[in-house]
């Protein structure tokens, strides 16, 4: 139900390019990609043949995350019930369904949740293999871990628990190399699907470059010996609106089950957890440079399901019955409160807008470059009209709709004779740019937010709706 009332459909960055990839592999363009987010064939490719069989709306394109997200509900319990009993499965699943991440992401075509949905049973199973020594087990814990990374490159970091698995658990065995043959031909299939389109290897040479192993330079620029790279994962693990009061609780559990665990399991998913959290936001992701990811909470999806077990097990054999109803009620209520500070969709004010084309019908709309996009998506990619990107130095197409945010465009067609404004299509005053605009709130992101990230909350609260004119 959470995911249905915070849905959010479309954001507006990334899924931009995985729209219009799959978009493009929908209509039949099977030429190798161009970058590394259309590269990301587990994610483009579910898209593209919900695009074909369904056609191009917001609801297809969120419904493969969708269905993501809900198996890792089921997931949670399947696994949990194995790895620790039913009820705490029970308690992992009811967990999972209110994290707040989850929810947010469940809604929105990024790789998110097919990374937290494959990641995790590739190391669940993995923990049940090791107890149950059953190869099959092996092969789908790899085979699961290479499908997460087919889907985004960036899973396979978790890889990085097994020589510390390795060294404080368990000593490698012969039936570890099933697992390694799992995770083999996960992988190939990206070459293979590649080579398909033209060249095998399209994927490795997009995900290469410097800027996309780095992140962008704003995201990582303050990296390195200073006082805030080292503490800014510390502070966001408690500051993350999209964590909730869940890192509240599973931080004390983790060093708790390290130290004191009650069973190999709670050692070895903690292990598995602050692992693999401490190499997500320090590790680095080449081999030749220290070039870490972007500290983006998303990037730790994989390790959400293990988070949920041992967090579940806790609260399920653990604590007393009334103080899990009282824990269970607080996480829930903060994950509401921290769905409620999201964002939301960007596309409110473009479906507004195509309500307008469609009773006003015009054969030509011109929309600056930054706006063709959005509105392109919310009609499918097949408007009506002709829909022509507004040339800032040539003046407005004569009888047709223009439609701009910019100051300086507007008053470049208001300087016209005989134009006619339509309509002026303003955003939603979102809870979350209302709490920006305070000077109480800023100052508290000022302390648990890298300085990079201003720019962008600046650009949040800067006023701007859509401007419809009639230019005649």
């Amino acid at each position: 139900m959470l995911r249905l009332v915070f849905f959010t459909g479309y954001h507006g960055h990334d899924d931009v390019y995985y729209i219009q990839r799959a978009s493009e592999l929908s209509g039949g363009a099977a030429t190798p990609p161009t970058t590394h987010w259309a590269a990301r064939i587990g994610l483009v490719g579910p898209t593209a043949l919900l695009y074909r069989t369904f056609g191009i709306s917001p609801l297809t394109t969120v419904a493969f995350p969708f269905l993501c997200s809900l198996l890792g509900v089921i997931v949670a319990f399947a696994l949990g019930q194995r790895l620790y009993g039913a009820r705490s499965g029970l308690t992992a699943a009811l967990l999972l369904a209110f994290f707040p991440m989850d929810v947010i992401f469940a809604s929105t075509l990024f790789p998110t949740e097919p990374l937290m949905l494959f990641g995790g049973v590739g190391l669940g199973c993995f923990l049940l293999a090791e107890r149950e020594r059953r190869p099959a087990l092996y092969l789908a814990s790899g085979f699961s871990l290479g499908l997460a990374a087919v889907a985004h490159e960036a899973a396979l970091m978790v890889v990085i628990v097994y020589p510390v698995y390795a060294l404080v658990i368990a000593r490698p065995i012969r039936a570890h190399l099933i697992a390694a043959i799992g995770l083999g031909l996960a992988l190939a299939l990206d070459p293979l699907i590649h080579g398909a389109m033209g060249d095998a290897w399209a994927r490795m040479s997009l995900s290469s470059g410097t800027g996309v192993v780095q992140g962008t330079e704003s995201e990582v620029s303050y990296r390195g010996l200073n006082v805030w790279w080292i503490a800014e994962p510390a502070v966001r693990l408690f500051f993350e609106r999209t964590f909730g009061l869940f890192s509240w609780l599973l931080a004390p559990i983790i060093v708790l089950r390290l130290w004191r665990p009650t069973t190999q399991i709670d050692r070895s998913l903690a292990l598995v957890i602050a692992a693999g959290y401490l190499w997500f936001v320090y590790g680095s992701v080449s081999p030749t440079a220290y070039a870490p990811l972007a500290r983006l909470p998303r990037f730790v999806a994989p390790l959400v399901l293990p988070s949920m077990w041992l967090l579940g097990h806790e609260l399920a054999e653990h604590i007393r019955p009334y103080m899990r109803i009282v824990t269970l009620s607080a996480l829930a209520a903060s994950s509401v409160l921290c769905l409620m500070l999201d964002s939301g969709n960007a596309l409110v004010p473009y479906q507004e807008l195509r309500g307008l084309l469609a009773r006003v019908q015009p054969t030509h709309v011109a929309i600056e470059p930054g706006q063709h996009f959005p509105l392109l998506f919310v009609e499918a990619f097949h408007p009506r009209y002709l829909l022509t990107k507004l040339d800032s130095d040539a003046g407005p197409p004569r009888d047709a709709l223009v439609v701009v945010t910019s100051i300086a465009a507007r008053e470049r067609i208001e300087a016209l004779q005989a134009v006619e404004l339509l309509a002026r299509i303003a955003p939603p005053d979102t809870l979350y740019v209302r709490l920006l605009r305070s000077g109480f709130v800023m100052a508290i992101l000022r302390a648990t937010r890298p300085p990079s990230r201003f720019e962008q909350y600046a650009k949040k609260i800067e006023p701007w709706a859509l401007w419809v004119y009639r230019v005649p």
